[in-house]
């Protein structure tokens, strides 16, 4: 059973599960139009993945808001999450390059810290 979403609350959801410096990027991939009947304006839903990811989710066309089934709020946690953990192991990598480019010296345990993002 799906239930609405609007527009304004996947921001915040996904703003609960994102750390405040990272950049969301575009929210809608693979877009097209699906004959399921939005039950805010009875027109065709869209289908998108959900930040390119394998998540599915449908939208209405008039931008009222979104369809989630079941699991998919905890999906999309999960996905920016994810996105943050993965961003945050980049930066530590960069961080690594730039130290070695300047000749920095860490110990073997820093550098499995910075690896894996931790402090």
């Amino acid at each position: 059973m799906a239930y609405g979403l609007p527009s304004r609350h996947l921001e915040t959801l996904e703003d609960k599960a994102a750390n405040a410096d990272m950049v969301k990027g575009q929210r809608q991939y693979g877009k097209h139009e699906v004959d399921h009947d939005c039950p805010h304006c009875a027109k065709n839903m869209i289908r998108f993945r959900y930040r390119g990811y394998n998540l599915e989710i449908e939208s209405c066309p008039t931008d009222a808001g979104f369809w989630l089934d079941k699991n998919e709020e905890r999906e999309i946690r999960d996905v920016m999450k994810k996105r943050a953990s993965n961003l945050a192991r980049a930066s530590s990598a960069e961080q690594s390059w730039h130290n070695a480019r300047r000749g920095v010296k860490i110990s073997l345990l820093q550098r499995i810290k910075q690896l894996f993002g931790i402090n």
